[in-house]
């Protein structure tokens, strides 16, 4: 996640005199990282971490008091320790994967949370519908600041070394791979990908190799048994850093057979590395092709739909026929981002 992070430090940045420190468990600009890692190693380990962690940030908030803190949170169970050290000091809650956790799996947690947000947390930033949903079903009532998704400033390179075989053995150099990439979930729509594949006529789907990268939180991968013959590649761990790099580097085609979203890092990142998405053909992905045409296409969000527009997509496959010079130079300097700057420089 530090790849969001650096994106909004260089947005951020361009706020002449606003001096942008990050805090997190990856160097920042040659500087050791502020947290260390709390989910690595055995347990004792995870809690010293922990407690480091808590102390360091309390620690740096006391001698800090004048900062504005944004707090990136995913809606785990620590959050809401780190969340209470910034509550007397000015702060930005960014609401970034917190309905990915699913709180409602977890009574007491979701308790927490909508305490924290009904009394406690004065301003959010939101990335999508749901997060608004999220925001009105705890009774929140402060300032909300839309963001649309940052446009990644990492270098596209990677080190061989960190990259496992299961990654590097998943890629044909003679076939178009399309990928799939990120945490899996019904609504990301994977079985809609893996039967559309199933029926693909045999003479495309021996053109093509299909790989699913990412954590299957709720075992939807295995729902649907890929047909004999069809090259499907399941990687379903967490995926480092230098192997995303390698997965859109030698990706062709990246599947978003989503059956709801309102906004897709996935999909900024498949326009990062200029790589054309086959999108469902939902309100979201309709605007953002509608306004970036030759980004990719639209498919139906059924099987036979997706199947039959992936079938046209293969045959014709160009890489030529994507990422027009006029869209990308629109697509760099999109309108939204200076509205949220706009709204960002009214909070310091």
């Amino acid at each position: 996640m530090h790849y969001y992070l650096e994106a909004f430090k260089a947005q951020i940045k361009k706020i002449a005199g606003v001096h942008v420190q990050l805090l997190s468990n990856f160097s920042d600009d040659g500087n050791p990282p502020f947290f260390f890692n709390q989910y690595n190693g055995r347990l004792p380990a995870k809690l010293s971490s922990l407690l480091r962690n808590i102390i360091n940030l309390r620690k740096f908030v006391r001698n800090n008091p004048d900062g504005l803190y944004i707090y990136l949170t995913y809606g785990n169970r620590f959050d809401p320790l780190f969340i209470m050290l910034l509550i007397n000091v000015d702060h930005i809650i960014d609401i970034h994967e917190a309905i990915a956790q699913n709180l409602d799996k977890n009574k007491i947690l979701k308790n927490i949370y909508s305490r924290l947000y009904s009394k406690k947390i004065r301003k959010v930033i939101s990335h999508s519908g749901r997060t608004d949903d999220f925001l009105r079903e705890f009774h929140y009532q402060g300032l909300t600041l839309k963001v649309p998704h940052f446009r990644y400033v990492f270098p596209k390179n990677y080190n061989k070394e960190h990259i496992a075989n299961d990654i590097k053995n998943s890629f044909s150099k003679d076939r178009i791979n399309l990928l799939f990439f990120g945490n899996v979930n019904e609504s990301k729509g994977i079985d809609i990908l893996l039967k559309a594949f199933n029926i693909l006529p045999a003479s495309v789907a021996e053109k093509s190799n299909i790989i699913i990268a990412g954590k299957d939180f709720d075992g939807k991968c295995h729902e649907v048994i890929p047909a004999t013959g069809r090259n499907v590649n399941m990687i379903l761990r967490h995926i480092n850093d230098d192997e995303l790099v390698y997965a859109y580097t030698h990706a062709d085609i990246v599947c978003l057979p989503y059956r709801k979203t309102s906004q897709s890092g996935i999909l900024e990142m498949a326009f990062y590395f200029q790589k054309p998405i086959l999108a469902s053909d939902i309100p979201y992905f309709r605007e953002v092709l509608k306004e970036f045409p030759s980004f990719g296409k639209l498919a139906c969000g059924t099987p036979d739909g997706y199947s039959s527009a992936l079938c046209e997509f293969i045959e014709n496959f160009n890489t030529a026929d994507f990422f027009k010079t006029e869209d990308y130079d629109r697509y760099t300097h999109r309108k939204a981002m200076d509205t949220f700057l706009d709204d960002f420089r009214k909070q310091l």
